[in-house]
């Protein structure tokens, strides 16, 4: 039986009211294409006044508004990924032809600026015809520092959940970003889109999202209000509205077969095969326990023995409740606590049978509840488990 696809649509998560947006979910489910295009192309031809209507004189403004466009900003990780065949190649699923009544037939990107563009067939000749966005790299966000862009209005950061790595500091170079592009005026919003790579990813943390993330199920939209530190003139604390949006599946497989096909055809978080217990979990004992906090994500670490043999493992589980005082926490927060170590082969433990057993933590000798526990746990500590 063919199921009708479900294209996403960008509606819903712009009814929240939110200055920061993310968007994430399977690949090729339409989240891209309407991002830039609700959010990037069509306001600057049909909408460009929308944030004017506090205005004392608002057909003045509007005046203005139409004649310098109101733009946007597309923010790639790194300088390559901005080069001009690349980001023309992003906008090409989009009709201009129809868009612009056939005033204008394409995209193209000159000096990291975004045009509205005419070929000429008969001449083969492009014509750069109106501005209507920027391209910037988000490696480099400092040297953006003293640029103005005051007819900015979106800013859109694509794939900001990382296949390879990301960058120092990162999501609070996307900050510092957004705070050059809005000046203090309240109006720019920020769209975050992504395919579900990853939960391990800087911003989550950062953001504090890692409950809102864990409680949001695909086609839910959860919101939360952010503290920036600041207070008003009124003694108020300053607060901006972040929507995070798990996309709705399309219903429609991509027709992709291996280790990430749930990621690609459904949208599911991506993992990699990882070794499970030889026996049910319940024909072993657990000998000890240890417990590890990376990024945010919390798991379990239990020694288990056989019932009825003498083998021995380890076995890591997510853990969702509150770390006990007691137990012995390997992690990246630095707490006074005896009980926070940071070197699970080195630990400051004045135990020499504890000592012993955690080296055994040891490729071989460790399974995890299922995939997606072993590839978050793997993604989120900071040291190498050794072979």
């Amino acid at each position: 039986m063919n199921k009708e696809k479900v294209y996403y649509s960008i509606e819903n998560l712009d009814k929240e009211g939110a200055s920061i947006n993310i968007a994430y979910g399977e690949r090729a489910n339409g989240k891209s294409y309407q991002v830039k295009l609700e959010e990037g192309i069509k306001p600057y031809l049909f909408d460009g006044f929308r944030y004017v209507s506090d205005y004392k004189n608002p057909k003045e403004i509007i005046k203005e508004e139409i004649k310098k466009g109101r733009r946007f900003m597309l923010v790639r990780r790194l300088v390559e990924e901005i080069k001009p065949s690349l980001i023309e190649s992003y906008f090409s699923d989009i009709d201009i032809m129809s868009l612009t009544d056939n005033k204008y037939n394409l995209i193209t990107v000159y000096s990291n600026q975004i045009w509205l563009s005419k070929y000429d067939i008969e001449t083969g000749k492009t014509k750069r015809c109106e501005k209507i966005g920027y391209v910037v790299a988000l490696s480099i966000e400092q040297n953006y520092a003293g640029g103005s862009f005051l007819d900015v209005y979106t800013i859109i950061m694509e794939e900001f959940m990382s296949r390879k790595s990301y960058l120092y500091d990162e999501p609070n170079k996307l900050l510092n970003l957004f705070s050059t592009v809005d000046r203090k005026r309240g109006v720019v919003k920020m769209y975050l889109v992504g395919n579900t790579i990853s939960r391990v990813c800087p911003y989550l943390k950062d953001w504090g999202l890692d409950k809102l993330l864990m409680k949001t199920k695909q086609g839910e939209i959860n919101s939360i209000w952010l503290s920036t530190g600041e207070i008003d003139e009124d003694g108020y604390p300053v607060k901006v509205k972040l929507a995070l949006e798990h996309c709705k599946s399309t219903g429609r497989s991509s027709y992709v077969i291996g280790t990430h096909a749930n990621m690609l055809n459904k949208g599911e978080w991506q993992s990699d095969p990882q070794p499970h217990l030889p026996k049910s979990y319940k024909e072993y004992k657990v000998l000890f326990r240890i417990a590890f906090d990376y990024k945010g994500f919390k798991f379990l670490g239990e020694y288990l023995k056989e019932k009825d043999g003498i083998e021995t493992c380890w076995f890591i589980k997510p853990k969702y409740t509150k770390i006990k005082e007691k137990t012995i926490t390997f992690s990246d927060n630095i707490k006074t606590s005896r009980y926070y170590q940071r070197d699970i082969y080195n630990p400051l433990i004045n135990n020499e049978n504890i000592r012993r057993l955690l080296q055994t933590f040891r490729e071989s000798n460790i399974f995890y509840a299922n995939d997606l526990c072993g590839t978050e746990f793997k993604q989120a500590i900071d040291f190498v488990i050794r072979k």
